[in-house]
């Protein structure tokens, strides 16, 4: 087989084990003939070529290498790049037969999105998605801000993966049944992690307790440590030795060893309690067989390799019960002892139990774990399992509906509703004395390669002369062209008066000042074909003449798109859908119309699709319709489709709640992909003599940059985050320059 492995994490520049894992499995893969290719990011562009069959594609994950950089943020721009690597590789070398991907902020997603959009992308490749532990739940057992974007978003980014992967394989049935609670129709199936070691140790009984692992709050490590202080309270003197790296713990906007070091600090003093940072592999071998024990405390976890290598050696473990470290060591106490946390005083119970059992006990429970781990996950076995799997996978046959999350039941179509001519496009353009920009809709118009099409022109009550006289040149150069005069109703009427006027199967809107790319309309209507699910399809807005932006989004997702709208009035869209359950209202005169018409379809079972490119050309115009709307317009609209689509808002509450908790509300929100300003308060006051030239510590960049880092895990990515500090200059600048006021703003209180 050819097999590709996607992975964020990878040795030497990133441990972990994720890393771990592509790198013993890439390797045995290998060794048993099949050819395969690891896919990581780095700081710069190499290739390393193991042997004939096993190469490492390392790549610069930078806005030099990709421009998705200045689009979106960090981790959907990495998802982006794969995408645009791995196109190339399989352009080159020819298509792998599977590609193997992390869960874990969803390096996969346009890799995936692209296959099911394009039909000769990875035609006959499967996407198998190996799930470790997604970021959706790790927030939430971190008690992380799990509706704050872009962490949000990576969430539902990896929940597309899930919903659309061809197969999943995942390492413990802990995990398992949760991720199950949440996709119950997906067939998962459990392979234990592999595992092979060169250095092999003997156990040697130690008087410590041995924690190996970052200090996270999931990990359980802070809950084992109070537990250990009651029993030092109570005078036992066994040490707790902890090694591994620090996190940041979220709920105190502090790194948690800090926190530890802080409430721990007289047993630190007394010797009962050492903390070290990360070490070496081979240093790290050394000090678990030194150690009496190895503790795994984790409240929440899948099947980590901290508990796989130390029973490797042979070491007895004490583990919780909250993940795959105890199918490890079982809990019939003969490979190790499993404490309960959901057991109120069982976690004590059974350190002290542990800490009875003598130097012989410890030995024998130690080779019993070191029989079966090598058993369970020995190279060989694991191979054949995923070789197994894998052909089964390819021979699945391939999907036939779209993955959408939070899909709505679907409304059926009235009897005799009008379905168009079959394969015909109306492209509807919406004409109101725009005779200055017309004409270049029409030339964009004419360079489609999608054949069967018409279009209609109707135009608006228009009254400029010049429009008037550009609408008699149409006639002239477009023979074709059909254009309808009606009386002046607006933008919601024009468009719904299109589309009764279609002939076609699909219709899609066009501004008279606006263009689209030659095989927009023709991709759209390839997916349409596709997929029966979904109703209408669309594209990032390349804006020009007022702004060289790009609007990138994604595909229709509730609940997201009841605070936000996800797209334009260029979709291609079901004329029977969008006659039934889309069209523009009267009562959104002011704007906003096709947002309101989309959350009619999503809301009766019609999903929206993105084609993740810039086809459409959005013309910004000072004075467009949303760039003079008043505040109070734009909260009449808003409320206006709550009251039409009140279902929707009422099911999705607490969702909406929360989202605005944490990110303000929807009229305000950028990027979804993006870490957003924290919203507070902005008062008006004097700028006092000597505080002008003063750094400026609360601007909104600074808070942008100092919740940036928050969520930064790895070198590649605090050098991105120097763009936010070149924000925080130039906005100090701008709050400088100001000759009456200082705007402060507030972050909000927790």
């Amino acid at each position: 087989m050819k097999i590709w492995y996607i992975t964020s994490e990878f040795p030497p520049s990133y441990g972990g084990g994720i890393g771990m894992y592509v790198d013993i499995i890439s390797r045995l893969m290998a060794e048993k003939g099949h050819e395969v290719k690891v896919f990581v990011r780095d700081t710069e562009d190499r290739i390393e070529r193991v042997n004939e069959r096993l190469s490492y594609v390392r790549f610069e994950a930078s806005g030099n290498r990709s421009r998705a950089y200045g689009r979106l943020g960090y981790w959907t721009a990495l998802s982006y790049q794969y995408y645009e690597v791995v196109r190339k590789y399989a352009e080159q070398e020819g298509e792998p037969d599977i590609i193997e991907a992390q869960e874990y902020n969803a390096p996969a997603y346009y890799i995936l999105q692209y296959k099911l959009l394009d039909e000769k992308f990875l035609k006959d490749t499967r996407i198998v998605v190996h799930l470790h532990t997604p970021t959706f739940e790790l927030v939430r057992i971190n008690r992380d801000s799990e509706y704050a974007f872009p962490t949000y978003w990576i969430g539902r980014m990896e929940k597309f993966c899930i919903e659309g992967a061809d197969g999943l394989v995942i390492p413990s049935e802990f995990l398992k049944k949760f991720i199950q609670k949440e996709f119950p129709d997906k067939e998962i199936t459990v392979i234990p992690q592999p595992f092979e070691c060169e250095e092999e140790v003997s156990y040697e009984c130690g008087n410590y307790l041995l924690y190996t692992g970052r200090l996270e709050y999931r990990k359980g490590i802070m809950q084992f440590i109070e537990q250990m202080a009651h029993l030092w309270e109570k005078g036992n003197r066994t040490k707790l030795v902890t090694i591994g790296g620090d996190t940041f713990f979220s709920p105190k906007d502090r790194n948690l060893g800090e926190i530890i070091k802080e409430k721990y600090q007289k047993w630190i003093e007394e010797g009962l309690l050492e903390i070290n940072g990360a070490i070496p592999p081979s240093e790290l071998n050394r000090r678990i067989v030194k150690a009496r024990g190895i503790v795994v405390p984790s409240i929440y976890e899948n099947f980590p390799y901290t508990c796989l290598e130390a029973m490797w050696q042979g070491c007895p473990m004490l583990v919780s019960k909250q993940g795959g470290q105890s199918e490890m060591t079982g809990e019939d106490g003969s490979r190790g002892i499993v404490f309960d946390w959901e057991k109120e005083g069982d976690c004590a119970e059974k350190i002290e139990k542990f800490l009875r059992l003598t130097d012989e006990e410890l030995r024998q429970m130690g080779e019993n774990g070191k029989k079966y781990i090598r058993q369970l996950c020995g190279p060989d076995e694991n191979v054949r399992k995923r070789e197994a799997f894998f052909r089964e996978v390819m021979g699945r046959k391939e999907r036939k509906t779209f993955p959408v999350l939070n899909a709505q039941r679907v409304t059926s179509l009235p009897e005799h509703v009008d379905k168009g001519e079959r394969g015909l496009l109306s492209v509807i353009i919406c004409y109101y004395n725009l005779g200055n920009t017309v004409m270049e809709t029409m030339e964009s118009l004419a360079k489609i390669d999608y054949e069967n099409y018409e279009t209609i022109i109707i135009n608006d009550g228009s009254t400029d002369p010049g429009s008037l006289e550009k609408l008699e040149e149409i006639r002239e150069r477009y023979p074709k062209v059909r254009i309808e005069n009606i009386p002046n109703g607006g933008l919601a009427n024009a468009r719904n008066v299109g589309s009764r006027l279609a002939r076609g199967e699909y219709i899609s809107f066009l501004d008279a000042d606006d263009k689209v790319s030659p095989d927009y309309y023709r991709r759209c209507i390839e997916v349409l074909e596709q997929y029966e699910n979904v109703s209408f399809v669309y594209s990032w807005l390349q804006y020009f003449e007022g702004s060289d932006g790009v609007w990138t989004t994604f595909n229709t997702e509730l609940p997201y798109m009841l605070m936000g709208n996800m797209l334009s009035a260029f979709a291609v869209v079901r004329k029977a859908d969008f006659v039934c359950f889309g069209q523009n209202r009267k009562a959104v005169e002011y704007g906003m119309e096709d947002y309101d018409g989309w959350l009619g379809m999503v809301q009766n079972g019609r999903n929206g699709v993105c084609i993740p490119e810039p086809l459409c050309y959005y013309r910004v115009r000072k004075d467009s319709m949303t760039r003079v709307m008043a505040f109070s317009a734009k909260m009449y609209l808003y409320k206006t489709m709550e009251e039409k689509h009140h279902a929707l808002y009422e099911r999705y509450g607490a969702d909406i709640y929360n989202l605005t908790n944490a990110n303000g509300p929807g009229y305000l929100w950028g990027n979804q992909t993006w870490v957003q300003p924290r919203v507070g308060h902005i008062v008006e006051t004097p700028i006092k003599e000597e505080a002008v030239g003063m750094e400026v510590e609360d601007s909104l960049a600074y808070e942008q940059l100092k919740q940036e880092n928050c969520v930064l895990k790895s070198d590649l990515e605090i050098i991105r985050a120097s763009k936010f500090y070149k924000m925080h200059l130039v906005y100090e600048r701008i709050l400088n320059s100001l000759p009456l006021v200082k705007k402060i703003r507030r972050p909000r209180e927790y």
